[in-house]
């Protein structure tokens, strides 16, 4: 990857941002036994996308000031105001003041609203429905109207996620580059029926799935984890659980700052199967684990029988970061393919607007059939690391149901197992997690004991952990970049 300071410059004399596209996978698969059987083999990869922002302090000299679009960057704040929030006074104290530093966070000339979210979203500021846009005066305004807010009522956080739906289509529309829209969303506890369905939330987090992403910070420790993952898991945020109020304003800070970066936008990751190749999986696996869904799908070449399925999906903005995802794809035997080298899938990133980009080359999924079980047996390092991860996620689900129905032997037993996971896959923070629910004895042999006594918190923010991922270790056995096949 180059140097952002030999990079490339776009047409206004600024650095572009870099897209790296890898594909890491073991290419051998092994011929069905029997020669003409109707049978289909699987072949997983690892497509890795990273993406490398300009160092602003050394990027080219910016054009002058009137033709800077200014930020692009939209910010709701959803910050609870229900009854709950003043058991502890001190919570609610912790929210406004995490809520204050999210606001010194957004760059001027940004647009952000401020809301209240209780059993019905209300705005804090502006007062009316809308969008402010970012100063020294409208922050010191926010302020002042956020600690006027009186907290009270119920909690249906779909109403909350609604009410910044409504507020971000107040954004322009066709603008280049799109805007990032972010919420980020506090809360000390969970739904309440008599206000919001499991049902409802559901169905409103769907409606806002792709609209906008949001963080989730859960505080206190009567939130749900099933709820804050779902929400995190569908508008592609992240869920935290911040157990020590003093660190909320460097949380909320933090998630604000990152948002605020990721302003590399409108990329779209393209899957151009072979015909004949059954795509059975493609999903996020970090840094979340999460399910996606194409936003387009052609089959024209499965209509004339020249191709397979086109898969495009959009990403979610982006910084300086890295992002994987693990495909499985089905492949149908021909006899007369055997030994040869194929093309399976073409992986690919376009962007809606390419201006300030370096777009990669296409990179291929390849396959070969081969009768050598010392080839088709090695599993890929990347998709061994994932395959890991998940496990360990599994693992660490049932035994927090072995803990909620009280039988400890199955919890201790499954929670060794989650251990030895963590340390194979280098999951550090995991392992600090689990430190507060066991005693290590032997690491190496998954050997643990329960603690007698285990927070609440300290279970659940286990899980949310659990459902993050980190990067391999090393990165080998990837496939040649373009090239083609054989």
């Amino acid at each position: 990857m180059a140097r952002y300071e030999d990079q490339e410059l776009d047409q206004g004399g600024h650095a572009r941002a870099a897209i790296g596209l890898e594909v890491s996978q073991v290419v051998e698969l092994p011929r069905p036994r029997a020669p003409h059987a109707d049978e289909t083999a699987r072949m997983y990869a690892v497509v890795t996308v990273t993406v490398r922002r300009p160092d602003t302090a050394r990027a080219a000299p910016a054009a002058p000031p009137c033709a800077d679009p200014g930020p692009r960057l939209a910010e709701v704040l959803l910050i609870d105001h229900s009854s709950s929030m003043v058991i502890p006074p001190s919570r609610l104290a912790a929210a406004r003041a995490a809520a204050v530093s999210a606001l010194a966070r957004i760059p001027d000339g940004a647009f952000f609203a401020l809301v209240a979210g209780a059993d019905r979203a209300t705005m804090i500021y502006p007062r009316r429905p809308g969008l402010a846009v970012a100063s020294p005066d409208t922050r010191a305004a926010a302020e002042t109207a956020l600690r006027e807010c009186t907290p009270g009522g119920g909690t249906a956080m779909g109403t909350w996620l609604e009410r910044a739906a409504r507020l971000f289509r107040e954004l322009p529309a066709g603008a280049a580059p799109a805007y990032v829209r972010h919420a980020l969303l506090l809360t000390d506890g969970r739904n309440e029926p008599g206000y919001e369905s499991e049902a409802e939330l559901r169905g409103r987090v769907e409606r806002c799935a792709g609209a906008f992403d949001c963080d989730v910070v859960g505080i206190g420790d009567a939130w749900e984890t099933d709820e804050l993952l779902l929400i995190a898991g569908a508008l592609s945020g992240r869920t935290r659980a911040v157990a020590d109020l003093t660190r909320l304003p460097d949380e909320l800070a933090a998630l604000t700052g990152r948002a605020a970066e990721r302003d590399v936008t409108g990329l779209r990751l393209r899957l151009t199967h072979r015909a004949g190749a059954h795509p059975h999986l493609f999903e996020q696996v970090h840094p979340t684990r999460t399910a996606l869904t194409p936003a387009r799908v052609d089959l024209t070449g499965v209509g004339t029988g020249a191709g397979g399925p086109v898969h495009e999906y959009e990403l979610a903005p982006c910084g300086t970061e890295t992002r994987a995802y693990l495909l499985g794809i089905g492949a149908p035997y021909d006899p007369a393919q055997l030994g040869k080298e194929l093309l399976l899938t073409e992986v690919e990133i376009g962007a809606y607007d390419p201006e300030g980009l370096e777009l990669p080359p296409p990179v291929p999924v390849l396959m070969r059939w081969t009768d050598d079980a010392d080839l088709y047996s090695r599993l890929d390092p990347q998709v061994s690391h994932y395959q890991h991860m998940e496990e360990l996620h599994g693992t660490f689900e049932e035994a927090c149901r072995a803990l909620k129905r009280a039988d400890r032997p199955t919890a201790e037993a499954l929670l060794g197992t989650a251990w030895r996971l963590a340390e194979a896959v280098g999951d550090t923070a995991m392992r600090d997690h689990l430190r507060r629910l066991v005693r290590v004895r032997d690491g190496a042999r998954g050997e643990v004991e329960l603690l007698d006594r285990i927070a609440k918190f300290d279970v659940e923010a286990a899980r949310i952990q659990s459902s993050t991922t980190v990067l391999p270790g090393q990165r080998a056995a990837r496939t040649r970049r373009p090239g083609g096949p054989r």
